[in-house]
This record gives structure tokens, C-alpha cells and sequence, in this order.
């Protein structure tokens, strides 16, 4: 199950915080990695990589883990393809300032359809790789995105994206995939909302919802 936490401001510090519903979860990161403020859009992502490696493939917490990751991302470390994103307006050489400026560019790609070159776009920050990229894009725009790792391309090798030990590699022929799988996934998600109430999936407290293309990849899981 995913854990539903993240991170907030509080008193000049960034802290964590935890969710009821998942539904909660995703809104939060939502609204905070399409701000139009600098800080609370660089929280989005910081947030979501704490989440990202809050607990491991069995269950077990890793805050310490999590919080590492972060301090890594807020002192630029693990930057990859520098100098290929100058086409992005208002990039800058500070770290945080041009994490700021490739999740704007991701954004922007994700709302005109690009879905595969957001992921490319999102893989240039800090910290990283392709299937964290499509969590970042899987909070952007629930309804389009999902997530998409080894566990689900061992699962459905159909869908063709190449694995290098074990995990999803940033190959070119990768990038169109996710374009690919994410259509799937909201024609998935169409069909069950079209089914009616009946079909509807249940957060955590128990609230139905019409499905989403987060909801169709998490349910993978299941």
C-alpha cells in the first residue's frame, strides 16, 4: 500500500506530514507542483521524493532514508544531462532554482499531452531515474499519469520498456512507452467510472471515486 505522507514548511523547516486518504496525498502534491510560487513548487518535489523513499519494497520505514534523499536533491547532487535543458526560459545555474524550472517544463508538456517528454524532462533532476520521473508526473496529472517501475513491466512485459538490473532505463525507445502506457491507463480508467457507482474505487476512509489513471496503476498492485 502506498504510504500517504509528505513533507511541509514549518517554522523555516521542512517537516513531515501524514494523510488520511490517498486522495488527500495526491491533491497535496498536486496543487504544490503546479504553484506558481518557486518554494512551494521546489516543496512539491522535495516532498514527493521523501515519499518516494519513505518505505521500502516490504513495508519497513525509511524516514532516515527519505529525509537523505532530500538533503541530496537540495544540494544539487545527482543532476544528470547537464547543460541539455538551456531551451528551458528562465533556467538557471543554482540547483534548486533549475529543479524549479524543469518541473514548470514537465508541467507544461503534461498539459499539452507530452507525456513521454515530461518524463524525459523530469529525469534531468536531481536524484532521478525513470520510474521516479513518472511518480512526479503521476502527482502532476493523476488523471493522465501513472506510475510506471519493474514490478508492473515484469508483470506486463507486453509493454515493452527496456530494464537494465532490474530497473527501467533511460533509453530513448523508453519515453513514447510511457506515452503509450498512460493512454491505457485512461482508457482503463474511463471505462470502470462508465460503469457506474458500483465500479467506483474505495479510499482509504471508505469514500468511493471515479476512477483516474493513478487509480488504474495502483491498483496493479493489488
Amino acid at each position: 500500500m502506498y504510504p500517504c505522507v509528505g513533507l511541509k514548511n514549518e517554522d523555516g523547516a521542512r517537516a513531515p506530514i501524514a494523510f488520511s486518504t490517498t486522495t488527500k496525498l495526491d491533491e497535496y502534491h498536486r496543487n504544490l507542483l503546479r504553484s506558481k510560487v518557486d518554494d512551494e513548487c521546489l516543496l512539491g518535489f522535495l516532498s514527493v521524493l521523501y515519499w518516494g523513499h519513505y518505505s521500502g519494497a516490504s513495508g519497513v520505514i525509511k524516514s532516515d532514508r527519505a529525509f537523505s534523499k532530500v538533503t541530496l536533491a537540495m544540494n544539487g547532487k545527482g543532476y544528470t544531462r547537464k547543460g541539455q535543458h538551456q531551451r528551458i526560459r528562465g533556467l538557471v545555474d543554482y540547483p534548486l532554482g533549475r529543479a524549479v524550472a524543469l518541473l514548470r517544463c514537465a508541467v507544461s508538456e503534461i498539459d499539452q499531452g507530452m507525456l513521454g517528454q515530461s518524463i524525459y524532462t523530469l529525469c534531468a533532476l536531481p536524484q532521478i531515474q525513470f520510474a521516479f520521473a513518472s511518480k512526479i508526473a503521476a502527482f502532476i496529472s493523476p488523471e493522465k499519469c501513472g506510475v510506471i517501475d519493474s514490478v508492473i513491466v515484469e508483470k506486463m512485459p507486453s509493454l515493452g520498456f527496456a530494464l537494465r538490473d532490474g530497473y527501467i532505463t533511460n533509453v530513448k525507445g523508453n519515453f513514447p512507452l510511457y506515452q503509450s502506457y498512460c493512454e491505457y491507463l485512461q482508457k482503463t480508467a474511463l471505462s470502470l467510472s462508465q460503469q457506474g457507482d458500483a465500479k467506483r474505487w474505495l479510499d482509504r476512509d471508505g469514500t468511493p471515486n471515479a476512477w483516474r489513471a493513478i487509480d488504474v496503476e495502483r491498483a496493479m498492485y493489488t
